[in-house]
């Protein structure tokens, strides 16, 4: 008996999002603006306690944003309210100090002038933001147009993706959590949190992170698409009716509602021929295939929706059909060898 499972058509759509997602445009650059009670991380809307402000032409930044951006977390930022001083430590321990009223910045053991001092403005210590991020080796550059600055950020994103690739997932996890506290509303940090899980096993994890990247972001599709194959092993398994599959249908739903892509039309046809709603398989394939037709495996389900409502004869025609379009195709091959021989094909259905 020859097993043909969907394994060999499919690719999991956390792999795909690491193949698709352009590292060098993520999360790099922070912007504050003027009078903005918010800064930005790569256009990610974060809200502040305190607004810059401009004095004696100088921008004046909150010193405790300045120095999130810059990669120092929150439990690294203390302030003495005694001595009026601000420290922060970086992660390769390089401890900065500030103090309000005074020209200098220490950092590390060196001790450097400033033009300015940091002043305390309503229980919030301000100070240029270049002076934090330049002793963090930072960029940062100054649009007279907008009134905004912007400083360089680490690319955690970038970073989390590449130990992914590594198979280094618990360092992949930290770097999002790193960006979630930088950036509290970052969608992408925790999809691509979830993406560790999941190649983790951990897909209860996994989910947790999605439900929260939608509550976050709830126009990210990719969210959706990746909760629902979050959700798929736990269906498979459980032993109470705890997740339904039109749960995982409705997710793929939202994901083509938000980004009419051929791969998530392709996915959704999966579950619907697992489901048994073969018409409906066929369509979303044929949807997938008029938006691009050179996507093989959506021919591949399409055959085994045919084969699975029609039988043999239709897989068949199918099988013609694809070696048509795509001369020497393995898949289409190796299964009408198999008709052929006379051996029961069995079509596994159970991984879309």
């Amino acid at each position: 008996m020859g097993l043909f499972s969907k394994r060999i058509l499919a690719i999991p759509v956390a792999l795909i999002m690491l193949l698709l997602m352009p590292l060098p445009v993520l999360a790099a650059e922070a912007k504050f603006t003027l009078s903005k009670s918010y800064y930005t991380v790569d256009d990610v809307y974060n809200g502040m306690d305190a607004v810059p402000f401009i004095s004696n032409n100088r921008f004046y930044v909150p010193v405790r944003y300045t120095a999130l951006v810059c990669g120092i977390t929150q439990n690294n930022i203390t302030w003495d309210n005694a001595t009026q001083i601000v420290s922060l430590l970086a992660d390769d321990g390089t401890e900065i100090r500030l103090q309000v009223g005074l020209k200098k910045i220490y950092v590390a053991d060196m001790v450097t002038a400033m033009d300015v001092a940091p002043i305390n403005v309503n229980g919030r210590v301000y100070l240029p933001i270049r002076y934090i991020a330049e002793a963090l080796h930072r960029k940062v550059a100054w649009d007279a147009s907008t009134m905004t600055v912007m400083v360089e950020m680490e690319d955690y994103l970038a970073g989390a993706l590449e130990e992914i690739q590594s198979k280094k997932y618990d360092a992949a996890i930290e770097l999002c959590d790193k960006l979630s506290e930088i950036s509290p509303n970052s969608s992408s940090s925790l999809v691509i949190r979830g993406i560790a899980q999941y190649q983790q096993a951990d897909y209860e994890g996994a989910v947790v992170s999605y439900d929260k990247a939608v509550q976050i972001n709830p126009y990210n599709e990719w969210a959706y698409v990746c909760r629902a194959e979050a959700r798929w092993p736990l269906y498979l398994t459980q032993t109470e009716e705890q997740i339904a599959l039109n749960t995982i249908i409705e997710d793929v739903s939202k994901a083509i509602e938000l980004t009419d892509d051929h791969m998530f039309y392709f996915r959704r046809a999966g579950l619907y021929n697992y489901s048994g709603e073969y018409d409906k398989a066929i369509d979303d394939c044929d949807k997938a295939i008029s938006l691009n037709d050179q996507y093989q495996v959506a021919y591949y389900r399409r055959a085994i929706a045919y084969c699975l409502r029609d039988g043999n004869d239709a897989f068949i025609t199918e099988l013609t059909a694809i070696l048509e379009k795509f001369p020497g195709d393995e898949w289409a091959a190796r299964c009408m060898n198999l008709l052929d021989s006379g051996i029961k094909i069995t079509l596994d259905v159970s991984d879309w």
